[in-house]
């Protein structure tokens, strides 16, 4: 029983570290005042793709993560 437990706070973690990560580049956009079609072009993405990322949805690679945040002159970091 206890690990079903710990394996659902992991999901609960990994699934609200994704939410974060989106509203991150939401506000990246705002404030840089882009636009999630200025975004998928500076990629080279499709825009549903970037409407996916920001949904919370996509399961994203740390390197994917990086080019999206390089592409907006940002830098990824990881902390724990």
């Amino acid at each position: 029983m206890k690990k079903q437990i710990k394996q659902i706070d992991y999901e609960y973690v990994a699934e609200g570290q994704k939410v974060e990560f989106a509203l991150l580049l939401a506000n990246l956009l705002l404030a840089k005042g882009m636009t999630k079609a200025q975004l998928a072009k500076a990629t080279g993405k499709h825009i549903s793709y970037i409407t996916h990322i920001m949904g919370g949805k996509a399961n994203l690679t740390i390197g994917t993560m990086a080019y999206l945040l390089a592409a907006m002159g940002e830098e990824l970091k990881i902390t724990y």
